[in-house]
Formats: structure tokens, sequence, C-alpha cells
């Protein structure tokens, strides 16, 4: 009988692949055999380092053992007695762990059928692009406008790919990384700074260097790192906005008044917050939605995503990829664990 293998952190930062029983179906639920699996290196990485602020959202979260993964794609092998036989043999996104079987709820909010035409590595973004995709709707970009990224990582590289799609004329990603700046599209709509070591009025003289002499219309934060905040309120023009789409691990120190003066707006876009449970005529952007419109993107080669994988790995590797990205995960985006034998 074939066995179910599955990541667990049993503890700060420790990993292992554990065997573990595949689990039991349910009338409303499916049996999916993960093909790939993508590892947030933001998300599961602050879990299983804990290098958070005692105290925080993040603090109260963190409770070993933790079984982390949210982006899976997988084949549908069996399914519960109120579902559709049909869907036996079909590929599907979830939010299944990272573990060889998992179980989906096809009703829920969080189930797409994954294209023919679109590849698997490509499909299990659709999760990191349902999370960008609800910060790139509550920006309500407008045509023309100038976004600034902070942060090149997974997160990052995907809001500035949406931006530009979104509308946005001229899109500058910053980062500490030259590695996972050289990620960024070559395309007239992207520039990028390196911001290490770099003061504030560096960056915002950058930033009007390259918008024709004006601040950005909207900041996106995406690093997690607090302390960036007063710096992005500087970056930004009289009404602009601020999204905060990373879950910054700490206390943010923002200065009001100023922000107050230059009529700055801060929306933060966590995904949960900012997408809809129930499709209506006014608003049908669920996670589901939006997971299926960012597949559609790539069924239309309209964003490419394929080349920010930087490391396929089996998950018989799964320990290893967590220690390296421990380790140095600057040379690191995209994380994908093959679970085919």
């Amino acid at each position: 009988m074939e066995k179910n293998y599955q990541v667990v952190f049993t503890g700060k930062s420790q990993v292992e692949l554990q065997e573990c029983p595949i689990p039991e179906l349910a009338p409303d639920l499916v049996l999916v055999k993960t093909l790939v699996s993508q590892i947030s290196t933001g998300t599961e990485l602050t879990m299983l380092e804990a290098n958070v602020e005692p105290g925080s959202p993040w603090a109260e979260s963190i409770k070993y053992p933790i079984y982390p993964g949210y982006s899976n794609v997988g084949e549908v092998v069996a399914v519960g007695e109120d579902m559709d036989p049909a869907l036996i043999g079909k590929r599907v996104l979830t939010l299944g762990k990272h573990a060889k079987y998992v179980l989906a709820c096809p009703d829920g909010p969080n189930f797409s059928l994954v294209p023919d035409e679109v590849d698997s590595d490509d499909a299990v973004f659709g999760v990191i692009a349902q999370i960008t995709l609800a910060s790139i709707r509550c920006a309500q970009i407008r045509p023309g406008e100038t976004a600034v990224v902070f942060g090149a990582g997974l997160i990052g590289q995907l809001v500035a790919r949406l931006a530009k799609i979104a509308g946005a004329l001229n899109v500058i990603v910053a980062d500490v990384s030259d590695y996972r700046l050289s990620m960024v599209p070559k395309d007239s709509v992207f520039t990028t700074i390196n911001t290490a070591g770099l003061d504030v009025s560096q960056i915002t003289e950058f930033i009007e260097a390259n918008n024709d002499g004006r601040l950005a219309d909207i900041v996106f934060e995406t690093t997690g790192f607090q302390g960036l905040l007063e710096t992005e309120t500087k970056c930004v023009a009289n009404n602009g906005k601020i999204i905060v789409t990373s879950s910054p691990k700490g206390k943010s120190l923002v200065d009001f008044d100023l922000c107050n003066r230059k009529g700055i707006t801060f929306l933060c876009a966590h995904n949960t917050a900012m997408h809809t449970n129930l499709a209506t005529n006014l608003d049908r952007w669920t996670r589901k939605a939006d997971s299926e419109y960012f597949m559609q993107l790539v069924k239309k080669d309209l964003i490419t995503v394929n080349n920010m994988i930087t490391h396929r790995e089996s998950y018989e590797n799964a320990v290893e990829m967590y220690k390296m990205l421990m380790e140095d995960r600057t040379k690191a985006l995209a994380v994908h664990l093959n679970w085919e034998d």
C-alpha cells in the first residue's frame, strides 16, 4: 500500500518529513494526490523560525507542531459519496499542505480546476497570486500611475507584474538583493533599485529621477519588515496610497502627522480581509475567482512566472530545502517540492 508523507515543523527551526496515514474521505470531500507544492518563504519561514515580536498576532499563531503549506496542485484520485465522480483524474489547485495526499472540498473557497494548457508548476502560483491580487484590487491603480514595490521576493515579484497588468506605467522595485532584483522582468515599465546602505533621501531621489520628478502614487509593502514603513511613507506623493500586502512581524512606527499633511491613505490588504466570501453582482472576486483569473493570465501568456522558480526538489529533500532557506534565502524565490515518484 502506498505511503503518505507530510512536512512537519516540530519546534522552532526544526523540520521533519514524517510518514502519516492517508486521510480518510468524507462525503463532501475529495482525495488529492499532490503533484507539486510551493513553499511560502515568507509565511512558512516566519512560523518555522518564530522570529516575531512577543505578544504580536504572529506570536499568538505559532504553536508547534505546525503542518505547513497552502499552495498545492494535485490530481483527484477519489471522491466522497456526495461528490461528482467526474472529478477523478482532474488537476486541482487547493490550499493543501506539503503532503503526498491531502483532502480538499470542491465546494470550498479555495478549490479550482487547473486548465489543461497550464503547467502544474505555473498553476501552483495561483494561491500566492490570489494574495497579491487582493492588494492590486484594493489599490485601484489608475492607468498611467506609478507604483513602488518594496520587496522583490515572491510576493513583490507578483505585485510588480500584476501592477503593470492593472495599468501602472512605471513600476519601481526596491530590494537589498541584486539576485532577486535580477528576476524582475526586463521591460521598460520596470526599474529596480538596491536600497542596501541607502538613506531615505537617496531612495526618494531615485524615485523622482525615474518618475518625472514625482514620488509614487502607490507604494506596496511586501517585505514583512516593520521598520520599513517609516521610509515607505516618505516615498508617497500627496494623496497617494500605501498598500500593506505583507504581515509585518512587529509594531511599526508611522508619522501620522506627515501622513495627514500629505493626505496619504493606508490600506491594510490581508487576503482574508480583502476578498469577498460570496460572489455578488457588485463584487465577484472571491479568492477562488482570483486564482482562476491568474491561471487564465498564464494560459493567455499575459504573465510569466515559471522563470521565478529557483528550486525544484523532490519532497524527499524537503528538510534540506528548509535548512537552505533558513541559512540564506536571498537566492530563493519560488521553491517547489515535487511529489511524483
